[in-house]
Formats: C-alpha cells, sequence, structure tokens
C-alpha cells in the first residue's frame, strides 16, 4: 500500500424542476467513435463542478487510496488486483465509492460500456465494454475490489457498442458489434464459456449493427434494437417466435436509427427511443415484430442524440436524451399515451452527451451522463418534483460511455471512461 491521498472539495447539488410538454435528439457514429477532448491528461485530481445560482451546497470529502499489485490471467479469465483505486464522495445522503476495474489500452476511443445489476447478489454487476487497443468484446463481473475479466469475442475487431442484460437464471446476454462480417452479435454465458451468433449480417455487405440496445421480456425472449449503417434503418432482432427474425422498424428518412434504445414492458410490448437524423429528431417506436406506432415525443428539432429508454411498472416510458441545440440534457416521460411530459434536467455547460437512464422502485428516474464542459462525470436523480445533480467524478477527463443500474435496494451503480487513464471506471452507491 502506497500513497494516501485525501482530498477535501465543494460539490454542489443543483435543485431544478418542471414538468412541461414536449420531448427528443441526433449525432453520427463518426462522432461516436471519436471521443471528446480526446488528449492523454496526467493527474486526478478532482475539481467541484460548476452549477445552477439556485443550490443547496454540500460538502464532500473524497479519499483516494492506490495500492500496487499484479495481474493474473488464467485463460480468457483475468483476476484484477492492479493498482486499485478507490475514493469517497458524500452528499445529500448519499455515499459513492469509485475504483478502477480495467485498463482498456493506450489508444484513445470510446469503449462502449453497459451495466447489468446481479439477480442474486445485490453487490454485484456485470459490464460489457470494448477493449480499444486489442479490439475485443470484453466482460467484467464483481463487486468492491474483487473482479474477473474475460475476453468474450477476440475473432476480429468485435464488441462496439455493446449492451448486456441478465435473464431470470441470472445469465448475462450481450449485444454487440462486429465489423469483420459486418454484423450484429449476440454472446451467452453456458457453464462458464461464451456462445458466441450471428444474429443479423447481409449477403451483400451492408454495414449493420450499429448502436446496439437489448432488453429481455418476461417469457426470458431476448429483443434488441441496432442501426443498419449503410441503409441508414432502425432494425429489431427478437427470438420471441422460437427463433430468429430481424425487421426494419423505421425505414422512412435518409437516416433514422442512431442511439436506439430498447425496453420491454410486463405485457411483452417494446419500446424503443431512438434519433432521427433526418429530422434532427427524438423519435419513440412502441409495438412488437410486424406492427409499430410512431410518436415524435419532442416538438424542437436538434434533440435525441444519445437516448436512452425504460419503462416504469405502469408500463409508461421515460425517455432521457441530449439536447445538442442547446447543449442540455433532457428528460421526457408519457404518462398518458400521446401526452409527453418534458424536464430540463441539466442546462449549465455542455451536458448531457453519453447518457443512460434507470428507474428505481418508485419509478424515480436516475440519469448518468457526461458534463463536456467540465469533463466530468455526473449523476442525476428526481427526488419528488426536484431534479439533484452531482459531480461523481472529474479526474480529470472522466465521464463519457457512462452506463448506470440499480440494485434491489435502489442504490445506484455507473460505469464509465476515464479517458485520462484509459480506465474502465465503477461508481456504486453504499
Amino acid at each position: 500500500m502506497r500513497a494516501f491521498l485525501i482530498i477535501i472539495l465543494l460539490f454542489v447539488v443543483a435543485a431544478t424542476s418542471s414538468l412541461c410538454a414536449g420531448g427528443c435528439g441526433q449525432i453520427t457514429p463518426d462522432t461516436r467513435n471519436t471521443v471528446l477532448g480526446a488528449a492523454v491528461i496526467g493527474g486526478a485530481l478532482y475539481m467541484a463542478g460548476k452549477e445552477s445560482p439556485n443550490t443547496t451546497t454540500t460538502t464532500t470529502t473524497s479519499t483516494v487510496t492506490t495500492t500496487s499489485g499484479t495481474t493474473t490471467t488464467s485463460g480468457t479469465t483475468t483476476t484484477v488486483t492492479f493498482s486499485t483505486t478507490t475514493s469517497t464522495i458524500i452528499f445529500s445522503g448519499k455515499t459513492f465509492f469509485i475504483q478502477n476495474v480495467d485498463h482498456t489500452g493506450d489508444r484513445i476511443g470510446n469503449i462502449y460500456t453497459s451495466i447489468a445489476a446481479d439477480r442474486i447478489d445485490d453487490e454485484k454487476v456485470h459490464v460489457s465494454y470494448y477493449h480499444r487497443v486489442n479490439e475485443d468484446l470484453k466482460y467484467a463481473v464483481g463487486k468492491v475490489a474483487t473482479w474477473e475479466i474475460e475476453t468474450v469475442d477476440s475473432n476480429g475487431d468485435v464488441g462496439l457498442y455493446t449492451s448486456i442484460v441478465m435473464d431470470c437464471n441470472n445469465k448475462p446476454y450481450i449485444s454487440y458489434y462486429a465489423s469483420r462480417d459486418p454484423s450484429l452479435c449476440l454472446a451467452s454465458e453456458e457453464a462458464g464459456s461464451w456462445d458466441i451468433k450471428t444474429i443479423d449480417y447481409s449477403l451483400y455487405g451492408d454495414d449493420l449493427g450499429y448502436y446496439t440496445s437489448i432488453a429481455i421480456d418476461c417469457t426470458g425472449k431476448i429483443h434488441i434494437s441496432y442501426y443498419d449503417w449503410d441503409n441508414a434503418d432502425l432494425k429489431y432482432a427478437t427470438n420471441q417466435s422460437g427463433s430468429w427474425t430481424t425487421e426494419i422498424v423505421d425505414g422512412s428518412g435518409t437516416r433514422v436509427g442512431k442511439y436506439s434504445s430498447i425496453a420491454v414492458d410486463s405485457a411483452n410490448k417494446v419500446h424503443i427511443s431512438y434519433y432521427d437524423e433526418t429530422e434532427t429528431a427524438l423519435k419513440y417506436a412502441y409495438g412488437s415484430a410486424g406492427s409499430w406506432t410512431f410518436q415524435t415525443p419532442e416538438p424542437l428539432v436538434e434533440v435525441g442524440e444519445y437516448t436512452s429508454i425504460a419503462v416504469d411498472s405502469s408500463d409508461h416510458p421515460h425517455i432521457s436524451y441530449y439536447d445538442q441545440g442547446r447543449g442540455d440534457l433532457q428528460y421526457t416521460t408519457e404518462p398518458i399515451i400521446g401526452t409527453w411530459l418534458k424536464a430540463k434536467v441539466d442546462e449549465f455547460g455542455d451536458v448531457g452527451r453519453f447518457n443512460d437512464i434507470a428507474l428505481d422502485s418508485s419509478d424515480n428516474p436516475h440519469i448518468s451522463y457526461f458534463d463536456a464542459t467540465n469533463a466530468n462525470l455526473k449523476y442525476a436523480w428526481k427526488s419528488g418534483e426536484i431534479w439533484m445533480k452531482q459531480v461523481l467524478d472529474s479526474a480529470p477527463n472522466v465521464g463519457q460511455d457512462t452506463a448506470i443500474t440499480l440494485n434491489a435496494n435502489d442504490k445506484a451503480r455507473i460505469a464509465y471512461y476515464d479517458i485520462s487513464n484509459n480506465l474502465l471506471k465503477y461508481a456504486y452507491e453504499e
């Protein structure tokens, strides 16, 4: 054990609210594949976040401990004990711990993280991500300082646009893009080994499988939304009928379907949020294979990039998204069919890219996202009618590729990318 650093910080929690009618968004995979502020910046100091003048100020104590160690490998499974760094963030009755999970290589670029809570152990999570240098699909499972890391697929350049879900038997499924074909692929774990399936590919070499998002219904069937780059369509794949089928959900524009996010409700109906680049608008599709209805939740244009969707206990959709025209994080929900209620979650600086949403047991939204102005990881949650916001990590260029989940006790777990140190990091609420 060497080097102990204690830094006292002032963090700010902003209280903003107000719901109004509306909701929606845009961006290209070329932009998505280029990390914002792509420069290696040394150091790991925490900084106070910039917030609204109307704020409640809390004192946050951050304790950072660095432990030197080794990385041991057995086959494709790696037990990580290298230079594990943990820190403690305390604010507004919440305590978060932050630690390093894996080094993602010395080449800067998106790592496409996705996270799912374990169904048996409330402290454990499962994370899928892309190793930028090795160009492999990786999988980390663990908690606190104990992580097991596996290379799931290393056949060519694979593992971009990952999305992970756990079934009722606590079995992980990962959807991802494989550029080798190119194709949409699915990995599932069986008895300690991984089964890799190609779900969709084109005999004509069409480039498809971008922006994958995966969900599982109450019967254990898989649903995946994704983007066909060459034909510029939103596509959908499922094994609900017993065999895999694929279809175009929306091909109405010249480019529709980027930033897709999928959720399945209690009636096994599918909800998909996505970006219509043609209209520069947020779009929403609802239905099932062969039968879809469409809405534009947000009346503004230049909105809807980085969409993320979740469905509540009453089967109502909740969508977070980036308002690229104004640089804001937005949220919208549909409590009554056809009526969308919108809230501006954060508007201070360029905020809201790489957002991800999860709902707690009371159907309150929790969102992780990137503050591009300050290069911070931020976390927002709705308390009553108030949106609370907090900087979780700012060391010093962190927070892209965020993914959030909540455990059975409504505690937040967030995976994200530390560009400065090329690390997959993990923030978890005690």
